[in-house]
């Protein structure tokens, strides 16, 4: 206590009568660059190192990319560094500076995944982009979107520049339909359109995203409706059979049910895509088959699908559909049905190794319940 109490009294940095600890505790200014004027002052390197750190992120949150980029490059390598990297990445992204708020992920190290989470995720639509635009008018904007972001997250941690273009791919397709007021399914009709890219057709990836999309935003349609949304008629809808629900697009993402990703050990190395909020869908390069997929998944989207709905799927031919009936049965619940005793049926009954796989993972964890709903 003598040692400190001489340390605080000879101090050079520490003016007459001032109190250096009564310094350090002081709460910083708001303002980025008066935060930054106070992170020379600090009398301990720690909150030097600290105060840095919110400065950046202060700066990111005023849009400054260059500046956050210059006070992060103050800081010594290391984890503290790739802090202040993420922390500008995340507030970057919440101001809509998506490529921007990537190129700090990069630089984020081990924290480089969770920076994603905060800034991918936050691409804003873009106005000009709707499903009624012409095929090559959104594969031209997803292309100009994928080449920034995968220059931009250049030098990252091994899978995070992967994961950041499936993050980035989800959320376009999901900007371009979902609360636009229009399921036209010509956007995710790509791979039908007869557009040429990369001299063999149009990405599966994209067109499947674009089918996850119009999937979700049909089903939200028909249920804001008071009509019950239904695989066959999403389906129908889809190939032009049916009328495409509309509805005054609205301004706020609305409510829907997300999850954590699940694929049976039946279903590495299948094809599979990215959906809102995390989770992942098994995918189909047959169109037809991916969009039936995608409708699947858009009814547990739906807050009010009953659990019922998936159980005919579960005999359908094709393997990835009854394997995708499975896992969203696994995650739902309904008063009118006793999900467990279902459950445990089918994992008596059921050929396929990979549904059984899902019913016996739903006993085990007793996930029977599914998520609330909310905003993504």
């Amino acid at each position: 206590m003598v040692l400190w109490s001489i340390w605080l009294g000879c101090n050079p940095s520490s003016g007459p009568g001032e109190d250096p600890l009564a310094r350090a505790i002081a709460p910083w200014p708001r303002a980025p660059d008066a935060i930054l004027a106070r992170c020379d002052e600090e009398p301990f390197e720690e909150l030097a190192v600290t105060c840095r750190v919110t400065a950046a992120a202060a700066y990111g949150m005023r849009g400054d990319a260059d500046a956050a980029q210059s006070v992060c490059e103050q800081i010594p390598a290391g984890t503290w560094r790739a802090e202040c990297h993420f922390r500008a990445g995340e507030e970057l992204g919440a101001t809509g500076k998506t490529i921007a708020g990537l190129r700090q992920c990069a630089q984020a190290g081990r924290f480089g995944r969770n920076c994603l989470t905060h800034t991918a995720w936050r691409l804003p639509p873009d106005p000009a982009l709707s499903p009624d635009l012409p095929a090559a008018r959104i594969v031209a904007g997803w292309s100009e979107l994928e080449l920034q972001a995968a220059s931009a997250l250049r030098g990252a941690e091994p899978g995070v520049e992967r994961e950041g273009l499936d993050v980035l791919l989800a959320r376009y397709g999901y900007n371009l339909y979902v609360g636009r007021g229009s399921a036209a399914p010509a956007a995710a009709r790509l791979d039908a359109s007869g557009l040429q890219t990369a001299g063999d057709g149009i990405d599966w990836e994209l067109a499947g995203s674009m089918r996850t999309a119009f999937a979700v935003e049909a089903a939200r349609l028909l249920a804001a409706r008071g009509i019950a949304p239904t695989v066959e008629g999403i389906v129908a809808i889809w190939k032009g059979e049916q009328p495409p629900p509309r509805a005054k697009a609205e301004d706020h993402f609305p409510l829907g049910r997300f999850m954590s990703p699940i694929l049976s050990p039946y279903e590495a190395g299948q094809p599979h895509l990215p959906l809102f909020g995390g989770g992942l869908r098994l995918a189909a390069k047959d169109p037809e088959e991916d969009v039936t997929i995608a409708a699947l998944e858009a009814l547990y989207w739906v807050p009010q699908t009953d659990a019922r709905v998936f159980l005919p799927w579960l005999n359908d031919p094709r393997e990835r559909v009854r394997r995708t009936a499975a896992k969203l049965l696994r995650v739902s619940q309904s008063a009118t049905l006793n999900v467990e005793e279902t459950v445990k049926q089918i994992l008596a009954e059921h050929t396929d190794k990979g549904v059984r796989w899902h019913m016996q993972d739903a006993l085990d964890r007793r996930t029977f319940a599914p998520p609330p709903a909310r905003p993504l």
